[in-house]
């Protein structure tokens, strides 16, 4: 009996053996991943069928996404086995932590590849933010949340998901440090290349007016600005961007040129459409009459604006017929004119306005020829001469030379004033200097042309004393001409002058030289006194010779004279 009774209990020890050892197999290892079916959905758990003898229990809430259940019954899914519970009673696994261990390996494959993770940032803390990847957590320090001139404040970025860079991982804690704006750093470098990469000149881009400045605007392209000169955004003269732009308008330009070492591009608006100036030369041949708006003064004269891209240049020689004119043209002032020429090279129609106009010279010499007689008022006296308003657009001028033949005014105003009525004889009109010359002298004729007829050597005149000197008399000639008797030729004896003649007594003299070409006269009272006591000698001898008076000698003649 004893010995059956040890078989038998031999044999029941063994089953119990078999038992616990299926048991054992069917037990899942702790921590490991199994696969198992969706057996049942309550409020709070869900039941989860791993082909063991208890299902196993998972808390809905690791299911739930966006307040909704991601999971249905007969769902095949994978869990994590945490152990079994309640002294054998169900298997307690989750789903949130198999998740977080694939999240985690996402992070160290992430860290080590250098590609960027999804982070959702869930609050603001100090010195930075809190976010999450799946189900692990991270830091990212506030000077990585954005770029320094980021508008945004900090509660902004809560609730939204950023690409970020994993800087450093902490497994043991499992989260990891991280920053969105050296993703964003790298992340722009990589679209610079790619934008780069694929573009060429001449290629056409759409993007937006970022900022305008006086001198261009610059446009974003998405990785990559661009500049928009000021003068490559309209044909013609833009004289401010915002003529034509305004921020956030969205263009179709042309790629000018590309700076691949420091990464610039240069773009251009009116390039999109036909230069207008192709066609203006047909449009606006030579003796065409124009109109157009004055957009911008030069040196040398004025820019018009006749169309859009196509502008006329005014030569200030071709404003008026007087050079010296104040004509006030100023910007947005409309114009008229003519076209001269067309300057293919600086893209210019070559206008004049005085074209247009009557040439006031061709009547001004057809109504005062050379010589002609003007009668005016005197506008202004000068050092060097007399301006003489007389009824046209320009002033005459009469020189000091040319207001006497015999001598020049010192001081003209002792002369003239004012206001005065003169006349005076047109000597010439020079329309390349704007000058109109006038003569009060050439009214009459020269004196000194006739100097020979009205005054011959050897002629005896009365003259007036008008100066004394030591060296001589100046004396006072017919039309205003004036003569000199030196202190040689007053008397038969050198004498002083001015111990013997003043100013106003007469004189008689006898004319010594007349020069016409140095306006000199010479005179002498000597020469006179000799030829008149050669002539009474003379007279003296006829009259005894006629005479039968035989008392009248030579002696008595001689006594009678010398008494």
């Amino acid at each position: 009996m004893s010995r059956i009774n040890e078989n038998g209990g031999d044999n029941m020890r063994m089953e119990d053996f078999e038992a616990m050892l299926e048991e054992s197999l069917q037990q899942p290892e702790k921590n490991s991943v199994v696969k198992g079916t969706v057996a049942q959905i309550n409020d709070s758990d869900v039941l989860v069928n791993i082909g063991y003898k208890t299902e196993g229990i998972v808390p809905a809430a690791e299911f739930m996404k966006d307040g909704e259940l991601s999971i249905k019954v007969g769902d095949e899914i994978e869990v994590l086995f945490l152990g079994i519970s309640g002294g054998g009673g169900y298997l307690k696994l989750s789903r949130k932590a198999i998740e977080k261990e694939t999240d985690w390996i996402d992070v160290d494959n992430a860290l080590e590849n250098n590609v960027p993770l999804m982070v959702k940032i869930t609050s603001v803390v100090d010195k930075g933010f809190l976010g999450k990847y799946g189900e692990i957590e991270c830091f990212i320090p506030e000077n990585h949340i954005d770029f320094k001139n980021s508008s945004m404040k900090p509660e902004d970025y809560v609730g939204q998901t950023f690409e970020c860079k994993v800087l450093k991982s902490n497994k043991k804690q499992r989260s990891f440090l991280a920053s969105r704006k050296l993703q964003m750093i790298q992340s722009i470098e990589k679209d610079k290349k790619s934008f780069f990469d694929g573009i060429n000149e001449g290629d056409v881009l759409t993007g937006k007016v970022k900022t305008i400045k006086h001198y261009g605007a610059f446009m974003n392209f998405g990785a990559v600005d661009g500049f928009l000169r000021k003068n490559n955004i309209a044909w013609g003269v833009v004289k401010h961007p915002n003529q034509y732009l305004e921020e956030g308008d969205e263009l179709s330009v042309k790629v000018l040129s590309i700076d691949l070492e420091n990464e610039k591009l240069e773009v251009g608006l009116k390039q999109m459409s036909e230069d207008p100036w192709e066609k203006s030369a047909e449009k606006y041949p030579v003796g065409t009459d124009v109109k157009g708006v004055v957009v911008a003064r030069k040196n040398k004269g004025f820019v018009m604006e006749i169309e859009q891209g196509v502008d006329g240049f005014i030569p200030l020689e071709e404003i008026s017929w007087l050079k010296n004119a104040k004509i006030a043209i100023e910007p947005k002032d409309a114009v008229i004119g003519r076209v001269l020429d067309v300057d293919n090279e600086k893209k210019k129609l070559i206008i004049s306005l005085k074209d247009l106009q009557e040439n006031p010279w061709n009547s001004l010499k057809s109504k005062h020829p050379k010589d002609s007689i003007v009668t005016g008022t005197i506008k202004s006296i000068t050092d060097f001469g007399i301006f003489v308003d007389f009824g046209e657009f320009l002033d005459g001028l009469i020189r000091k030379k040319d207001i006497s033949w015999t001598e020049e005014p010192v001081d003209l105003n002792t002369l003239y004033k004012e206001g005065d009525s003169i006349e005076a004889k047109v000597l010439n009109i020079d329309s390349e200097r704007e000058r109109i010359s006038l003569g009060i002298k050439q009214m009459e004729t020269n004196p000194w042309r006739e100097v020979g007829k009205m005054l011959p050597n050897g002629k005896v005149v009365d003259v007036k004393v008008t100066a004394v000197s030591k060296e001589g008399l100046e004396v006072e000639l017919p039309r205003e001409l004036k003569g000199f008797i030196p202190d040689n030729e007053l008397d038969m004896d050198r004498v002083d002058p001015t111990e013997k003649f003043a100013v106003g007594d007469t004189v008689k003299a006898v004319v010594l030289r007349n020069d016409a070409r140095e306006k000199k006269i010479l005179l002498s009272v000597r020469k006179f006194m000799h030829d008149s006591e050669k002539r009474e000698v003379k007279e003296y001898m006829k009259k005894l010779e006629q005479s039968d008076d035989s008392s009248f000698s030579l002696g008595n003649i001689l006594k009678g004279k010398l008494q």
